[in-house]
């Protein structure tokens, strides 16, 4: 039978899994600030050159918002990405909390898919959690589509002109 660790082994095991949680929140929170910037970046680009121009590079302008859907998608995945890790590592928080004052097995152990312990399997990587289900997510999607639709809208705006 497995010794039970000592509390301060389970306060840095548990503070390794919270800070883990913590860097992919800040990455979350980073990658939204990131996505405002690139896109207020391109749309005042975008406005220069539609003065430079005279107002009759209608292509370019047209491509340029067709380009800003790249990063609106890419961030979105990363964000879903972020935010999925962090989920996960929420399930390794709660398996530790829950069996780590009975056994030895796993300390310090940061994978994220499953635990056995007295024969029974426990699968820390749930459906809910995968980033496809995140990407879909009420607050990830209203985030990311409605910069979707300002760029539908703009490239609506320059075609109709």
């Amino acid at each position: 039978m497995a010794t039970t660790p000592d509390k301060d082994s389970i306060h840095k095991e548990l503070d390794l899994i919270q800070d883990i949680i913590k860097r992919m929140a800040q990455n979350s929170f980073q990658v939204k600030g990131w996505l405002i910037g690139i896109l207020s970046a391109i749309i005042v680009f975008e406005k220069d050159h539609l003065i430079l121009a005279g107002g009759n590079d209608k292509a370019t302008s047209l491509w340029l918002n067709v380009l800003l859907l790249l990063p609106i998608l890419c961030f979105w995945f990363l964000d879903s990405y972020f935010l999925s890790t962090e989920r996960l590592y929420r399930e390794v928080y709660k398996w530790v909390i829950k069996h780590r004052t009975n056994t030895n097995a796993y300390l310090f152990d940061l994978n994220t898919f499953s635990r056995e312990i007295n024969g029974v399997t426990e699968e820390l990587n749930k459906p809910e959690n995968k980033i496809r289900n995140i990407w879909y997510s009420d607050t990830l999607f209203f985030f990311y589509f409605v910069p979707i639709l300002f760029v539908l809208a703009l490239v609506i705006f320059n075609i109709s002109k």
